[in-house]
């Protein structure tokens, strides 16, 4: 891996990590969903997951380490490994627009809500079906601040990062 590519990494990890440290005192309304989506669409999808660990890891020394914090980095790397497959080749055809991307950045959104509930309900020895819904209106604030971020994070990477970049 070449150092341009590295430090690429590194600064957008940085960069997730500093707004949610700024977005801190609002539950579950950060930019960095919206960034890990779209970085799919503009850099190789091993570069996205080093952004998103990366970022789950060097957060989690502001906010607090534990458990969890695997649960945060397996649960996303679930959903943007689902985005890639089944999102990302639409929108590099130009057959989704920025509207329905941001809507579908938000649905996709839900998935994570459900599928960090289950183990961290397993770790806390709880229902996991009830722990699901309990947190319900945090995936709400996550889905929709995830859908009015998504189209200006887009417009920022769609400005540094051309296509063609990544499959390199």
């Amino acid at each position: 891996m070449s150092t341009r590519r590295i430090s690429q990494i590194v600064i957008l990890a940085a960069l997730s990590i500093a707004l949610r440290a700024a977005f801190g005192a609002l539950p579950n309304i950060k930019p960095i969903s919206a960034i890990f989506l779209v970085s799919l669409c503009f850099l190789p999808l091993g570069d996205s997951l080093w952004v998103m660990a990366l970022t789950m890891l060097g957060s989690s020394l502001i906010f607090g380490f534990g458990l969890v914090v695997f649960w945060q980095i397996a649960s996303f790397a679930v959903v943007m490994l689902l985005w890639r497959i089944l999102v990302t080749p639409f929108i590099l055809k130009g057959k989704l627009g920025i509207e329905l991307q941001s809507i579908l950045a938000g649905v996709i959104l839900f998935l994570y809500g459900f599928s960090i509930s289950l183990p961290t309900a397993w770790q806390f020895g709880t229902n996991p079906i009830l722990y699901w819904l309990n947190g319900l209106s945090f995936d709400v604030l996550h889905s929709v601040s995830t859908v009015l971020f998504y189209p200006i994070i887009y417009s920022i990477f769609r400005r540094y990062y051309p296509y063609e970049k990544m499959d390199a």
